[in-house]
Protein backbone atom coordinates (compact mmCIF):
# COMPACT_ATOMS: atom_id res chain seq x y z
CA UNK A 1 0.00 0.00 0.00
CA UNK A 2 1.47 3.13 -1.09
CA UNK A 3 2.23 6.19 1.59
CA UNK A 4 -1.17 8.07 2.90
CA UNK A 5 0.88 11.86 1.78
CA UNK A 6 3.63 11.99 -0.81
CA UNK A 7 4.95 15.50 -1.23
CA UNK A 8 5.27 15.85 -5.19
CA UNK A 9 5.16 19.41 -6.34
CA UNK A 10 7.95 21.70 -6.02
CA UNK A 11 8.33 25.76 -7.09
CA UNK A 12 10.75 27.31 -9.33
CA UNK A 13 12.50 28.78 -6.11
CA UNK A 14 12.47 25.52 -5.00
CA UNK A 15 14.35 23.72 -8.47
CA UNK A 16 16.46 26.75 -8.03
CA UNK A 17 17.97 25.82 -5.03
CA UNK A 18 18.43 22.03 -6.53
CA UNK A 19 20.42 23.17 -9.61
CA UNK A 20 23.91 22.77 -7.47
CA UNK A 21 22.77 19.43 -5.68
CA UNK A 22 24.26 16.36 -8.03
CA UNK A 23 21.81 14.29 -5.70
CA UNK A 24 19.01 16.22 -7.79
CA UNK A 25 18.50 15.32 -11.76
CA UNK A 26 16.50 17.11 -13.73
CA UNK A 27 14.23 14.94 -16.42
CA UNK A 28 12.70 16.92 -19.35
CA UNK A 29 9.66 15.18 -20.91
CA UNK A 30 9.17 17.56 -23.85
CA UNK A 31 9.48 16.50 -27.70
CA UNK A 32 13.55 16.29 -28.65
CA UNK A 33 13.03 19.44 -31.10
CA UNK A 34 11.81 21.60 -28.02
CA UNK A 35 14.50 20.10 -25.35
CA UNK A 36 17.07 21.16 -27.95
CA UNK A 37 16.00 24.69 -28.49
CA UNK A 38 16.75 25.46 -24.57
CA UNK A 39 16.17 23.19 -21.52
CA UNK A 40 17.33 23.88 -17.51
CA UNK A 41 20.42 23.25 -17.00
CA UNK A 42 22.04 19.65 -16.15
CA UNK A 43 18.78 18.33 -17.74
CA UNK A 44 18.34 14.65 -19.19
CA UNK A 45 15.72 14.73 -22.50
CA UNK A 46 13.68 11.25 -21.71
CA UNK A 47 10.99 10.59 -24.23
CA UNK A 48 7.05 10.50 -22.51
CA UNK A 49 6.41 7.73 -24.44
CA UNK A 50 8.63 5.67 -22.58
CA UNK A 51 6.25 6.05 -19.67
CA UNK A 52 3.05 4.33 -22.06
CA UNK A 53 2.35 1.48 -23.46
CA UNK A 54 -1.04 0.06 -25.21
CA UNK A 55 -2.46 -3.44 -25.29
CA UNK A 56 -3.98 -4.71 -28.13
CA UNK A 57 -7.58 -2.91 -27.44
CA UNK A 58 -5.33 0.16 -28.06
CA UNK A 59 -5.75 1.00 -23.94
CA UNK A 60 -3.39 1.60 -21.47
CA UNK A 61 -1.73 -0.62 -19.34
CA UNK A 62 1.18 -0.38 -17.38
CA UNK A 63 4.63 -0.22 -18.74
CA UNK A 64 7.08 -2.83 -18.57
CA UNK A 65 9.59 -1.67 -15.61
CA UNK A 66 12.89 -3.17 -17.92
CA UNK A 67 12.32 -0.92 -20.15
CA UNK A 68 12.37 2.41 -18.05
CA UNK A 69 14.86 1.05 -16.02
CA UNK A 70 17.15 0.72 -19.03
CA UNK A 71 16.59 3.85 -20.03
CA UNK A 72 17.06 6.13 -17.03
CA UNK A 73 20.14 3.97 -16.29
CA UNK A 74 21.80 4.72 -19.30
CA UNK A 75 20.93 8.69 -19.12
CA UNK A 76 23.01 8.16 -14.97
CA UNK A 77 19.63 7.94 -12.85
CA UNK A 78 20.54 6.44 -9.80
CA UNK A 79 18.23 4.90 -6.71
CA UNK A 80 19.61 7.75 -4.15
CA UNK A 81 18.23 10.52 -6.50
CA UNK A 82 15.73 13.14 -6.36
CA UNK A 83 13.84 13.50 -9.89
CA UNK A 84 12.41 16.41 -10.82
CA UNK A 85 10.38 16.24 -13.85
CA UNK A 86 9.40 19.23 -16.17
CA UNK A 87 7.00 19.73 -19.16
CA UNK A 88 5.70 22.20 -21.03
CA UNK A 89 2.37 24.06 -19.49
CA UNK A 90 0.03 21.20 -17.54
CA UNK A 91 2.79 18.54 -16.57
CA UNK A 92 0.50 16.01 -18.29
CA UNK A 93 3.12 13.51 -20.12
CA UNK A 94 5.08 14.21 -16.18
CA UNK A 95 1.89 13.48 -13.94
CA UNK A 96 1.43 9.91 -15.66
CA UNK A 97 5.38 9.45 -15.63
CA UNK A 98 5.50 9.67 -11.80
CA UNK A 99 2.33 7.42 -11.48
CA UNK A 100 4.87 5.02 -12.83
CA UNK A 101 7.20 5.92 -10.99
CA UNK A 102 4.18 5.31 -7.53
CA UNK A 103 3.84 2.22 -9.30
CA UNK A 104 7.29 0.85 -8.84
CA UNK A 105 7.39 2.42 -5.53
CA UNK A 106 9.89 4.96 -6.66
CA UNK A 107 9.08 7.84 -4.58
CA UNK A 108 11.80 10.22 -4.93
CA UNK A 109 10.49 12.21 -7.72
CA UNK A 110 9.05 15.96 -7.97
CA UNK A 111 7.11 18.30 -10.88
CA UNK A 112 7.57 21.72 -11.14
CA UNK A 113 4.77 23.45 -10.28
CA UNK A 114 3.72 26.06 -13.31
CA UNK A 115 6.19 23.61 -15.34
CA UNK A 116 8.28 25.39 -17.93
CA UNK A 117 6.14 28.08 -19.02
CA UNK A 118 6.52 29.44 -15.32
CA UNK A 119 10.59 28.70 -15.41
CA UNK A 120 10.68 30.54 -18.83
CA UNK A 121 7.94 33.56 -17.85
CA UNK A 122 10.35 34.48 -14.83
CA UNK A 123 13.25 34.82 -17.31
CA UNK A 124 15.25 32.20 -15.45
CA UNK A 125 18.56 30.49 -17.31
CA UNK A 126 17.77 27.91 -19.77
CA UNK A 127 20.73 26.51 -22.12
CA UNK A 128 21.28 24.11 -25.02
CA UNK A 129 23.94 22.27 -23.43
CA UNK A 130 23.94 18.96 -23.10
CA UNK A 131 24.57 16.92 -19.73
CA UNK A 132 25.84 13.70 -19.64
CA UNK A 133 26.47 11.42 -16.66
CA UNK A 134 27.76 8.32 -15.97
CA UNK A 135 25.83 5.13 -15.69
CA UNK A 136 23.27 5.08 -13.20
CA UNK A 137 22.02 2.00 -10.75
CA UNK A 138 18.68 2.88 -10.51
CA UNK A 139 16.28 -0.67 -9.72
CA UNK A 140 12.50 -1.25 -9.32
CA UNK A 141 11.98 -3.65 -7.17
CA UNK A 142 9.02 -3.63 -5.74
CA UNK A 143 5.53 -3.25 -7.34
CA UNK A 144 2.78 -1.00 -5.94
CA UNK A 145 -0.81 -2.38 -8.04
CA UNK A 146 -2.77 -0.63 -4.94
CA UNK A 147 -2.94 2.34 -6.91
CA UNK A 148 -4.39 1.24 -9.90
CA UNK A 149 -7.55 -0.29 -10.93
CA UNK A 150 -9.33 -2.68 -13.83
CA UNK A 151 -11.81 -3.43 -15.38
CA UNK A 152 -12.61 -6.54 -13.52
CA UNK A 153 -12.23 -4.93 -10.45
CA UNK A 154 -14.54 -2.11 -11.48
CA UNK A 155 -17.39 -4.15 -12.49
CA UNK A 156 -17.01 -5.87 -8.92
CA UNK A 157 -17.13 -2.81 -7.02
CA UNK A 158 -19.17 -0.15 -9.48
CA UNK A 159 -22.34 -0.13 -6.86
CA UNK A 160 -19.94 -0.79 -3.44
CA UNK A 161 -20.53 2.50 -1.05
CA UNK A 162 -16.69 1.61 -0.49
CA UNK A 163 -15.61 3.53 -3.65
CA UNK A 164 -16.06 6.91 -5.12
CA UNK A 165 -15.46 6.71 -8.83
CA UNK A 166 -14.52 10.33 -10.10
CA UNK A 167 -14.40 11.20 -13.75
CA UNK A 168 -11.73 14.11 -14.96
CA UNK A 169 -13.11 15.11 -18.13
CA UNK A 170 -14.48 18.08 -19.18
CA UNK A 171 -18.38 18.60 -18.86
CA UNK A 172 -18.38 18.55 -22.95
CA UNK A 173 -16.63 15.80 -23.03
CA UNK A 174 -18.67 13.59 -20.77
CA UNK A 175 -21.60 14.95 -23.04
CA UNK A 176 -20.78 14.94 -26.30
CA UNK A 177 -17.44 13.11 -26.93
CA UNK A 178 -17.13 9.77 -28.26
CA UNK A 179 -21.25 9.36 -27.85
CA UNK A 180 -20.39 10.45 -24.21
CA UNK A 181 -20.91 8.61 -21.26
CA UNK A 182 -20.00 8.20 -17.72
CA UNK A 183 -19.40 5.45 -15.40
CA UNK A 184 -22.03 5.05 -13.29
CA UNK A 185 -22.43 6.69 -10.17
CA UNK A 186 -19.10 8.73 -10.90
CA UNK A 187 -18.64 11.96 -9.52
CA UNK A 188 -17.11 14.55 -12.05
CA UNK A 189 -13.96 16.75 -11.38
CA UNK A 190 -12.59 18.30 -13.88
CA UNK A 191 -8.65 18.38 -14.08
CA UNK A 192 -8.25 21.57 -14.43
CA UNK A 193 -9.97 22.99 -11.52
CA UNK A 194 -7.20 21.80 -9.63
CA UNK A 195 -5.30 24.94 -11.45
CA UNK A 196 -5.02 28.38 -11.05
CA UNK A 197 -5.02 30.50 -14.51
CA UNK A 198 -2.03 33.13 -15.06
CA UNK A 199 -0.79 34.75 -18.06
CA UNK A 200 1.25 32.11 -20.18
CA UNK A 201 1.61 29.31 -17.45
CA UNK A 202 -0.72 27.36 -14.46
CA UNK A 203 -0.17 26.80 -11.22
CA UNK A 204 -1.66 24.97 -8.68
CA UNK A 205 -4.21 26.62 -6.87
CA UNK A 206 -3.94 26.33 -2.76
CA UNK A 207 -4.30 23.03 -1.50
CA UNK A 208 -7.11 23.75 1.22
CA UNK A 209 -9.17 25.14 -2.23
CA UNK A 210 -8.35 21.86 -3.78
CA UNK A 211 -9.35 19.99 -0.57
CA UNK A 212 -12.58 21.81 0.09
CA UNK A 213 -13.80 21.53 -3.80
CA UNK A 214 -13.25 17.33 -3.37
CA UNK A 215 -15.59 17.26 0.00
CA UNK A 216 -18.48 19.75 -1.60
CA UNK A 217 -18.63 16.72 -4.21
CA UNK A 218 -18.35 14.39 -1.96
CA UNK A 219 -15.25 13.11 -2.23
CA UNK A 220 -13.79 12.20 0.84
CA UNK A 221 -10.82 10.07 2.62
CA UNK A 222 -13.59 8.02 4.22
CA UNK A 223 -13.58 6.00 0.55
CA UNK A 224 -11.79 4.54 -2.05
CA UNK A 225 -10.95 7.01 -4.86
CA UNK A 226 -11.33 5.76 -8.49
CA UNK A 227 -10.06 8.39 -10.67
CA UNK A 228 -10.56 7.88 -14.27
CA UNK A 229 -10.31 10.67 -17.55
CA UNK A 230 -9.86 9.49 -21.44
CA UNK A 231 -6.77 8.02 -20.87
CA UNK A 232 -4.97 8.36 -18.14
CA UNK A 233 -2.71 11.75 -17.83
CA UNK A 234 -5.35 13.96 -16.57
CA UNK A 235 -6.47 11.80 -13.67
CA UNK A 236 -2.97 10.79 -12.74
CA UNK A 237 -2.15 14.67 -11.95
CA UNK A 238 -5.20 14.58 -10.12
CA UNK A 239 -4.25 11.60 -8.45
CA UNK A 240 -0.82 13.36 -7.58
CA UNK A 241 -2.64 16.08 -5.90
CA UNK A 242 -4.44 13.98 -3.53
CA UNK A 243 -2.03 12.36 -2.28
CA UNK A 244 -0.54 15.57 -1.42
CA UNK A 245 -3.59 16.19 0.53
CA UNK A 246 -3.10 13.01 2.15
CA UNK A 247 -5.71 10.98 0.84
CA UNK A 248 -4.96 7.25 1.54
CA UNK A 249 -6.32 5.37 -1.05
CA UNK A 250 -6.47 6.76 -4.87
CA UNK A 251 -6.65 4.46 -7.21
CA UNK A 252 -5.62 5.73 -11.07
CA UNK A 253 -8.41 3.00 -14.03
CA UNK A 254 -5.63 3.42 -16.19
CA UNK A 255 -7.22 2.11 -19.34
CA UNK A 256 -10.06 5.06 -18.66
CA UNK A 257 -13.46 5.86 -20.53
CA UNK A 258 -11.28 4.75 -23.48
CA UNK A 259 -12.16 1.08 -22.43
CA UNK A 260 -15.16 1.26 -20.74
CA UNK A 261 -16.42 2.77 -23.55
CA UNK A 262 -15.60 -0.60 -25.27
CA UNK A 263 -17.34 -2.80 -22.22
CA UNK A 264 -20.32 -0.26 -22.39
CA UNK A 265 -21.20 -1.79 -25.88
CA UNK A 266 -21.52 -5.25 -24.56
CA UNK A 267 -23.18 -4.51 -21.19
Amino acid sequence: MTRNKISTFISTDGLSDFLVDESHKILDLRIQDKFEKGHIAGSIHIDSELFIKRNEEGVNIVPDKGVIISALRERGVNNDDTLILVDDVFNLNCSIAVWVFHYYSFYNVKLLDGALSKWEKENRHLTTEVAFYPPGNIDFTVENPSICITKDEILMNIYSEDCTFVDNRSDYAIEYDQQGGIIPGARQFFYLDIFEEYPDYFMLKDLESIHKELHDKEITEDKAIILYCESAPQSALVYLVMKELGYPDVRLYLAGYEEWRIICSFL
